[in-house]
C-alpha cells in the first residue's frame, strides 16, 4: 500500500499531465484470475511509446477518478474492470492509438476501455476504428491516385484520338 505523501504526488503529476495530453487512452493490463502483462512485455510497450513522445501512467482508481473529476471529465473508472493504465500522447493521436492497437494483437492481454480525445470521451469502439484507421500517408497515397487517374485517362483517350486521325490522314 501506498503512503498517503506518495498518492498526493502521484495525483498532481496526473493533475499535470492530464490537460497536456492530446489523447489518454484508458487500458487493463491486468484483470482478475487472468495472466496480465510481464515486465518485459511493460517494457516493450512503454519503450514504444516514449518514441512516439506518450507514457503509459499507472496508479489507482481513485486517483485517476480525482484527477479527471477536478478536470470536468465524467468517466466511470470504476466501472472498467481490472487494473487501469493510462496511455498519454502528446503529439501525433494516430499514432499513438495505431501503435497501441498494433501491440495489443500481439499482447492479447491488453484491452481497452475507451479515450478521452478533443474534449469527449470515445468508446472502446470508437477508439479502435480509429486505431485502425490507414495512415495520413497511405491516405495522402491514395487520395493523389484517386486524381491521377481521370487525367491519365483522358491523356489516353487523346493519344488514341491522335493515333486514329494520324491514320486516317495518310
Amino acid at each position: 500500500m501506498k503512503p498517503k505523501s506518495q498518492k498526493k504526488e502521484e495525483l498532481k503529476k496526473l493533475k499535470a499531465k492530464l490537460p497536456k495530453s492530446k489523447i489518454t487512452v484508458f487500458t487493463t493490463f491486468s484483470r482478475a484470475g487472468e495472466k496480465g502483462l510481464s515486465v518485459a512485455q511493460m517494457s516493450e510497450l512503454k519503450r514504444a511509446l516514449r518514441a512516439m513522445n506518450a507514457e503509459l501512467f499507472v496508479t489507482k482508481k481513485t486517483l485517476i477518478d480525482l484527477a479527471l473529476k477536478e478536470l470536468k471529465n465524467e468517466v466511470d473508472v470504476f466501472g472498467m474492470e481490472g487494473s487501469v493504465g493510462l496511455v498519454l500522447g502528446n503529439d501525433d493521436v494516430y499514432a499513438v492509438s495505431k501503435r497501441l492497437y498494433e501491440f495489443s494483437k500481439k499482447n492479447k492481454v491488453l484491452k481497452f476501455f475507451g479515450a478521452l480525445f478533443e474534449n469527449g470521451f470515445m468508446s472502446k469502439e470508437g477508439f479502435l476504428e480509429m486505431a485502425q484507421m490507414p495512415s495520413r500517408d497511405t491516405l495522402l497515397a491514395r487520395l493523389f491516385g484517386m486524381m491521377k487517374y481521370p487525367i491519365s485517362g483522358l491523356a489516353i483517350v487523346l493519344s488514341e484520338v491522335a493515333k486514329k486521325k494520324g491514320a486516317t490522314a495518310s
